[in-house]
């Protein structure tokens, strides 16, 4: 049986950013530096990760650091450009397909900058996940706003 996420939701607001999220999925808020993290994650291995990065960067340098990362430890990575909006700005997008344990991982990573900080979005699963979690892990990208850009 699936769950209509859409009954579930809850608001997660603060550190000037906000976007609703199923609440059968764990959160977790974390600081690294200044950077704000905050993860959540299905009951499987699948996760979405907002980190907020108070340092600005250009959001190609943060995706593009990422992919160099996955790349680094995965020699069959296959990247692709994507389309994606977050906080209702056009993003800088890639997505990543690898192997790992004889399962196909895939990867999103979009990225847009505020006047505030940058916002990096990192969600991964297994395909067989994400195919219930999928519209879950959309609806969170769709739903960030900065606050900031709202007031």
């Amino acid at each position: 049986m699936t769950i209509d996420f859409q009954d579930c939701l809850a608001s997660y607001s603060k550190h000037g950013v906000q976007f609703s999220y199923p609440d059968i999925w764990e959160i977790d808020e974390r600081m690294e530096g200044t950077d704000v993290i905050v993860t959540v994650s299905s009951v499987g291995t699948c996760f979405w990760t907002l980190r907020i990065l108070h340092g600005c960067p250009p959001p190609p340098q943060a995706v593009d650091s990422c992919v160099e990362a996955f790349q680094e430890e995965y020699e069959d990575l296959e990247v692709t450009t994507t389309e994606c909006k977050v906080a209702e700005m056009p993003a800088y997008s890639r997505n990543l397909q690898f192997i790992c344990l004889e399962l196909t991982n895939t990867v999103g990573l979009c990225s847009v900058r505020t006047t505030d900080f940058t916002l990096l979005i990192w969600w991964q699963g297994t395909d067989h996940e994400l195919e219930e979690a999928q519209p879950m892990i959309d609806h969170m990208t769709r739903s960030v706003r900065a606050v900031s850009l709202i007031d």
